[in-house]
């Protein structure tokens, strides 16, 4: 199932996504779409790095949330310059919640 979204933007922003629609040899919708998905992508990734950083959830929870196994989520992690207050037990129990 698929809705239309309308938006306002401005000429300025416009006149850049009719640009990369003609580098990207796509139509402006198709482009909007692509650019909305990678942009909730990303979003999504910052949010379960956040939640992870607030100790809202355990490594292993984002790592299964982000569809990553959890040494892909520890680099990830050190990508993002984050520091965790991540104990030695914590790891355990997630490295025990893999098997």
């Amino acid at each position: 199932m698929t809705a239309t979204v309308s938006t306002r933007i401005e000429e300025k922003i416009l006149d850049e996504i009719d640009e990369l629609t003609k580098e990207k040899h796509m139509d402006r919708a198709s482009l909007l779409r692509n650019l909305i998905v990678e942009g909730l992508a990303i979003e999504r990734k910052r949010k379960i790095l956040n939640m992870c950083k607030e100790k809202r959830i355990s490594l292993a929870k984002a790592a299964e949330l982000l569809s990553v196994d959890l040494w892909q989520m520890i680099d990830l992690i050190k990508e993002e310059s984050l520091y965790l207050d991540y104990s030695e037990e914590e790891l355990k129990e997630d490295l025990e919640g893999l098997h």
